[in-house]
């Protein structure tokens, strides 16, 4: 295993892409070309929080892909669609260094947590738009992920949050939907430009998605409504809901349940996600 970080954009050094990678080993046919996984952790467009970060890179890794956390553009610098190209620039270094990585540029996920889920699933719904390809320049497939794994994602900042939110989630939701759309008074046109919703397709990649249903942060109905418009489009979808009040479940294995807020019920999605990428990648794709 190796560890690295590098800057995406010259001059830029808030903008990073962590790898945790496996050498290429001639002894173990096929790891010259595994499997990629870009890890988009949650916080709000103001930061990002750890566990969403590193410890996924790990697990994924144990799961035989080369794993890569992105700290994308927070704060002003979020406004869309400045954390997308982030994104995006991302998958264009994957695909410029499928070799080197050791990866497979035909099965690079996205997987991505609350903000970091809204960024995952803004690439998937996105990719194709004209102003991604005046952008970047590339072959439209580079950007286009081959599935999604979005944790309790944000799809739509025009949801009313019927839950019960505290002081300090209240302040992480006003700040999130001015970073995310650069102003300080955000109106329904806004959130209406950035409605993932809206950009469903036929060519949005097969979705994992998971979710609380008395998320007190992001509303359930953002998943709800999400795989209710991929199956307008025949798109293949997981929807998992847990019965639990909480916001940044994580990747928690079975074994950390009970401990604290996290509960048996709605740990081991993860291992239920990568059994689901597995026919994905490797039997629909083969």
């Amino acid at each position: 295993m190796y560890t690295n970080t590098i800057n995406l954009w010259e001059g830029r050094e808030d903008v990073t892409l962590t790898s945790y990678c496996m050498e290429k080993n001639d002894e173990i046919i096929g790891c010259d070309r595994r499997p990629a996984v870009i890890i988009l952790p949650g916080g709000g467009y103001a930061g990002f929080t750890e566990r969403e970060g590193e410890a996924v890179a790990l697990r994924f890794m144990a799961a035989g892909y080369q794993s890569f956390v992105l700290h994308y553009s927070v704060c002003e610098k979020a406004a869309f669609p400045g954390a997308l190209y982030d994104l995006a620039q991302a998958m264009c270094f994957l695909h410029q260094n499928a070799e080197r990585l050791c990866i497979n540029e035909k099965r690079i996920v996205v997987c991505g947590f609350s903000a970091g889920g809204n960024l995952a699933a803004s690439l998937g719904v996105m990719w194709n738009q004209e102003f991604m390809k005046e952008k970047f320049q590339v072959p439209a497939e580079w950007l286009k992920p081959a599935a999604m794994v979005l944790g309790y994602a944000v799809t739509n900042f025009g949801f009313e949050n019927h839950s019960v939110l505290n002081q300090e989630q209240a302040e992480m939701m006003i700040n999130c939907n001015r970073y995310i759309t650069g102003k300080e008074q955000p109106e329904k046109e806004d959130y209406e430009k950035i409605n993932l919703l809206r950009f469903v397709s036929s060519d949005t990649p097969p979705a994992f998605l998971f979710h609380l249903c008395a998320d007190p942060v992001v509303p359930v109905d953002n998943s709800l409504q999400f795989a209710s418009r991929l199956a307008a489009f025949d798109v293949p979808f997981v929807l998992e809901i847990g019965e639990d009040t909480w916001h940044g479940v994580s990747s928690l294995k079975a074994e950390d349940a009970n401990l604290g807020f996290f509960k048996e019920e709605y740990a081991g999605w993860f291992d239920r996600a990568i059994s689901w990428l597995k026919k994905k990648l490797f039997v629909e794709n083969a």
